[in-house]
């Protein structure tokens, strides 16, 4: 079969930097070793907007469409969806990722052009599912898929989950030669699937839980750094990210896994520069020290917050002492930091707010995080904290859209400022700039 797959240009406000969509990446090496021929259209890489990607699309022959769909890009990508669906009638387009997997009926039914969705881990269901098809066989038993019975959702159950992950092949990157000229981009790798912890404003667990995963995977230190070393020699990457919910992993065997993956580096003469992600309770100097002699120049520490009853709710396990030993750590071994934080939940008070600024001025992180009226939780569908707002009666929810109200109503009536304020300063920026373009 002849399947095209789709890494959106849309979500979050990354300015000029880009990666790669791993999940796809993935797809793509494991279909293409199954016979079939794959094409990566990653119109993050070139920076396309929703009207190019259509044209660029339907310029295309395909027999499947597949797209990644998370939250933040759902809007963009069922209208991509349906503007290929007036042109494309006979062709096979289906989403898959942590919206598909989470808000499957939702799905469904907003967006009935979809022919299915992948559920969970897609590289095996993909092989199964575009298997059966290319034979004509019936693909809607497939296990790990979901589709419609004319307005009823069918949600078929989760294969298990990969056991070895050293056994995947390494995930496909034709969109390195993508990039357009103006972006920052850096290779992305992965080490592991899934977490130990269990955050409540995290959706992982939840994700892998579907089908009867508990614990994350880990690959082995010698096929991460095989990984990396093909890369470097293919395509020159050298600045990496590592994508792991938690790079370093608790206890004495989490560092000395994350050492692991130094030494092995360190044993091949690979230079390259890397970042990952850690907690505040795993986070050792001695292990950042060895890290940062093979490479690595910084760190997203998920503090979240400065204050107790934040890091409770949030289910962290952490304290606010343990943060602040963290950042201390990340700083003496002179890496770049960027925290994990989040300001504003629903059950937010003005007090709480006073103490994390406080927080925030006496670690000195005034630079290192977004404006106020951007840290604000974000409810995604499968964390814990969700259930809680809806229990609680402060959720908002409109089809997929999922927000929240205050509890406080001191909190809401900042909060109200704030948006107003960061509004006008937007549309006074706006205004000025095309002022300034006129002259």
């Amino acid at each position: 079969m002849k399947i095209l797959l789709l890494h959106l240009n849309g979500g979050f406000d990354m300015r000029n930097y880009r990666t790669e969509n791993l999940g796809l990446g993935y797809i793509a090496s494991t279909l293409r070793g199954d016979g079939h021929e794959v094409e990566i259209l990653d119109a993050s890489m070139r920076w396309l907007s929703p009207k190019e990607t259509v044209s660029e699309i339907l310029a295309r022959e395909f027999d499947c469409l597949g797209v990644t769909a998370v939250q933040s890009n759902r809007e963009l990508m069922m209208s991509v969806v349906r503007a290929v669906r007036k042109v494309k009638k006979n062709e096979i387009i289906i989403a898959g990722g942590y919206l598909p997997t989470l808000m499957t009926e939702r799905l469904l039914s907003a967006c009935p052009e979809l022919d299915f969705v992948v559920t969970g881990e897609g590289e095996q269901v993909a092989v199964d599912v575009f298997g059966r098809i290319q034979r004509g066989e019936d693909w809607r038993s497939t296990p790990g898929i979901a589709y419609l019975d004319g307005n009823k959702p069918v949600i078929n159950a989760h294969p298990p989950l990969v056991g070895d992950l050293d056994e995947l092949p390494f995930p496909a990157r034709d969109a390195l030669n993508q990039a357009h000229p103006d972006a920052i981009v850096e290779g992305v790798i992965s080490g592991s699937r899934g977490c130990y912890h269990r955050c409540a404003f995290c959706s992982v667990n939840s994700f892998y839980s579907l089908a009867g995963g508990h614990a994350p995977r880990f690959r082995s230190a010698k096929s991460i750094v095989d990984e990396l070393e093909s890369v470097v020699e293919s395509y020159g990457m050298r600045r990496w990210q590592f994508v792991d919910d938690d790079f370093v992993g608790p206890g004495e065997k989490g560092q000395q896994r994350a050492i692991s993956i130094g030494d092995e580096i360190a044993s091949r003469g690979l230079k390259i520069e890397f970042t990952m992600e850690c907690r505040a309770d795993e986070t050792n100097v001695d292990t950042l020290k060895r890290l940062k002699e093979v490479g690595l120049t910084g760190v997203f520490l998920g503090i979240e917050s400065g204050v107790q009853r934040q890091l409770d709710t949030f289910n962290k396990r952490t304290t606010v002492e343990q943060n602040r030993r963290a950042i201390e750590a990340v700083r003496e071994v002179d890496l770049t930091l960027q925290p994990g934080f989040i300001l504003f939940d629903p059950y937010t008070t003005p007090e709480e707010l006073q103490e994390n600024m406080q927080f925030i001025r006496e670690m000195g992180l005034e630079s290192s995080i977004p404006p106020a009226e951007r840290l604000n939780i974000r409810l995604f569908p499968g964390a814990p904290i969700t259930d809680m707002v809806r229990k609680d009666g402060l959720l908002r929810e409109k089809g997929m859209e999922m927000g929240y109200v205050f509890k406080d109503p001191r909190t809401r009536m900042m909060w109200s400022t704030m948006q107003f304020t960061a509004g006008c300063t937007r549309l006074f920026r706006k205004i000025s700039g095309t002022a300034e373009s006129a002259k």
